[in-house]
C-alpha cells in the first residue's frame, strides 16, 4: 500500500479546512488536505463573515476579494416578518432590526465596530470557499479523497485514505491531524470525544430555489423573511438579492414528502411564481459542544469542535478563528521553537469561544425554531465578531482590558499615515511594538530563539495613549494577533527571550 507522509493531515476541506490549509502555508508548515466531496460548497450555507474573521483574511490578503464576491448580497440586512413576503414589503416601513427601532445599540455597535480596520462582510460559503480554495489550489488539496480508518501512537497519526475516482486505497502520515469534517465529524466520534450542550431539538428542510424576485426586493433589500402561520413555520434568506433564496421550513419527518413548491408560492404571495429547485437539505437546530479539542495528535476544529445554529453568525466564522490560533502553534512545534505544551493551549483558549457562542445560538432561538429579534439586539454587540475577550493561559502572561493591548487580548487597532492598520504589522509572526529604546529592543530580539518583527514608532502618542504606554514599554504580539506579554526596557535585556520560551512552553529558562 503506497504511503504519503507530511506534518500535518487536514481532514475535511470546507471552509475551516481550507483556511486551515492558508494559515499552514502562511507558516511554512507541509500538509495534506483531503476531502471526500469533489469540490467545493455548491450552497449558500453561512452568509456573513464578521469582523474578527475579516481582519484574518485581510492578513492573507483575501478581504478585499470575498468584499466583492459579497457584493450581490451586501445590501441585505433587516429581518421582517409577515403572511407573505409580498404583502410584507408593500405595508412595511422599516425594517424590524433597524437604526429607527434600536438606536442605541446601533451606535454603540458602530463605535464598537471602529475598532477595527475591516467591517462585517455578506458572501455566501459557496462563494467564499471557492475564492479561498482558489488562493491555496497549489498546496496538496485533495478532493474526492475519503478518510476511511486511522490510529496514532505517541509520535504520530495513520490515516487509510480512499481515492474515490481511482478506488486507490493508501495511507498518510502525519505529525498531527487537525479534524474539520463537520458537525457528524467521524473523527470526534471515533476519538470517543464528551459532548455538551443542548443538542438537537427541531427538523428543518433548507431549500435552495431559484425565482426571479428582483423587481419585488430592490430598494427594500433584507437579510431574512419570518413567517409563522397555522400552514408554515420558517425563514426565508436573501442569496443574491436577485433570483437566489433559500427558504428552512419547520417540518415533521415523519409526515413524508413536503408539497415545496406549492409552500415556497405561499411564503412569497406569488401564486404563480416561476421557480426552479435547486436542491433540499434537511438540518436540525443543533448545539453540541466538544468538551474536549485535542487528543494527543488529533485536534477538532469548527463544526467538529462546536455545533451551532445559524442564529449568532459564529459558525464558520469560529472555525476559521481556531485554526489560525492552532496554525502557529503547530508550526513553532513542529520547528522545535516551542514545547508540546503549547499545543494544549488550543484547547484552553479556544474551546471556551466557541462554546459561549454556540450556547448562545441556541438561546437566540425562538420556541418556534425562528430567530428572537430580540435577542439579536441584546447580543448584538456580542454578533459583531470583535474579539470582546481575553485568553487566560500559559501563552499570555494574564488577562486584562480589552482594546488596550493587554496581554490575552487582540492587538488594537490604530489607522497608520500610509493607510494600513496596526494589525498589518502582525502577519502571523511574532512581532515587538517598541515606543523608544531601539538599540536595547534590537538587542533583544537577537537574543530570542524565533525571529521577531521589531516595529519602532519613537514614542508615537496616538499608540501610547491608546495602550496607556510608557516610552521605555513595547508590546510583544502572537502570530495570531493576540498581545502575548507587555515588556520593559529598564529589565534586563534577556527577559524578551526568556518571555517568548515561558509563552512557547519551553521550561529551560
Amino acid at each position: 500500500m503506497k504511503q504519503d507522509s507530511t506534518q500535518v493531515l487536514i481532514v475535511g476541506g470546507g471552509i475551516t479546512g481550507l483556511t486551515a490549509a492558508l494559515f499552514l502555508a502562511q507558516q511554512g508548515v507541509n500538509f495534506i488536505l483531503i476531502e471526500k466531496q469533489k469540490g467545493t460548497s455548491i450552497h449558500p450555507r453561512a452568509r456573513t463573515i464578521d469582523i474578527r474573521t475579516m481582519e484574518l483574511f485581510r492578513g492573507l490578503g483575501l478581504s478585499e476579494e470575498l468584499r466583492e464576491g459579497g457584493k450581490a448580497l451586501a445590501p441585505a440586512w433587516g429581518i421582517l416578518r409577515g403572511i407573505n413576503l409580498v404583502e410584507t414589503l408593500n405595508t412595511t416601513k422599516s425594517d424590524i432590526i433597524g437604526n429607527a427601532n434600536f438606536p442605541k445599540q446601533f451606535a454603540a455597535m458602530k463605535a464598537l465596530g471602529e475598532k477595527s480596520p475591516e467591517s462585517v462582510c455578506r458572501c455566501t460559503q459557496d462563494i467564499s470557499e471557492a475564492i479561498i480554495y482558489q488562493k491555496a489550489k497549489h498546496h496538496d488539496l485533495r478532493f474526492n479523497h475519503q478518510l476511511l480508518t486511522f490510529q496514532q501512537d505517541e509520535n504520530s497519526v495513520a490515516a487509510v485514505v480512499k481515492n474515490k475516482e481511482t478506488e486507490e486505497i493508501y495511507t498518510i502520515q502525519a505529525n498531527y491531524m487537525i479534524a474539520a469534517d463537520g458537525a457528524n465529524s467521524m473523527i470526534r466520534k471515533q476519538l470517543e470525544i464528551p459532548l455538551a450542550g443542548h443538542g438537537a431539538w427541531m427538523d428543518l428542510l433548507n431549500i435552495y430555489f431559484e425565482a426571479d424576485l428582483s423587481t419585488l426586493v430592490r430598494g427594500r433589500e433584507f437579510s431574512q423573511f419570518l413567517i409563522e402561520t397555522s400552514e408554515i413555520t420558517g425563514f426565508l434568506l436573501a442569496i443574491n438579492n436577485a433570483d437566489r433564496w433559500t427558504f428552512h421550513l419547520r417540518y415533521d419527518p415523519e409526515k413524508g414528502e413536503v408539497p415545496v413548491d406549492e409552500i415556497l408560492r405561499k411564503v412569497i404571495g406569488i401564486p404563480d411564481l416561476k421557480m426552479s429547485i435547486l436542491s433540499i437539505l434537511p438540518w436540525q437546530l443543533t448545539v453540541r459542544i466538544a468538551t474536549q479539542l485535542r487528543v494527543n495528535k488529533i485536534f477538532i476544529a469548527g463544526d467538529a469542535a462546536h455545533t451551532m445554529t445559524p442564529y449568532a453568525g459564529k459558525g464558520a466564522n469560529a472555525g476559521i478563528q481556531d485554526v489560525q490560533n492552532l496554525a502557529w502553534k503547530l508550526a513553532a512545534v513542529l520547528k522545535h521553537q516551542a514545547g508540546d505544551a503549547l499545543l494544549d493551549t488550543y484547547h484552553t483558549e479556544r474551546q471556551p469561544v466557541g462554546a459561549f457562542y454556540a450556547n448562545l445560538s441556541g438561546e437566540m432561538a425562538d420556541k418556534n425554531g425562528l430567530i428572537d429579534e430580540s435577542k439579536m439586539m441584546q447580543y448584538g454587540e456580542k454578533l459583531l465578531g470583535l474579539p470582546d475577550y481575553a485568553y487566560d493561559s500559559t501563552a499570555v502572561v494574564r488577562p486584562s482590558q480589552l482594546f488596550r493591548g493587554e496581554p490575552g487580548t487582540c492587538i488594537p487597532h490604530m489607522w497608520l499615515e500610509d493607510g494600513s492598520s496596526s494589525l498589518d504589522w502582525v502577519k502571523g509572526q511574532f512581532v515587538l511594538i517598541a515606543n523608544g529604546h531601539f538599540e536595547y529592543w534590537r538587542a533583544a530580539c537577537k537574543l530570542s530563539h524565533i525571529q521577531v518583527k521589531l516595529v519602532e514608532l519613537s514614542a508615537n502618542e496616538p499608540w501610547m495613549t491608546l495602550t496607556q504606554a510608557t516610552p521605555t514599554d513595547a508590546i510583544l504580539i502572537r502570530p495570531d494577533d493576540f498581545v502575548a506579554a507587555r515588556l520593559n526596557a529598564l529589565h534586563p535585556c534577556e527577559q524578551l527571550a526568556k518571555t517568548i520560551k515561558k509563552i512557547c512552553s519551553l521550561r529551560n529558562i
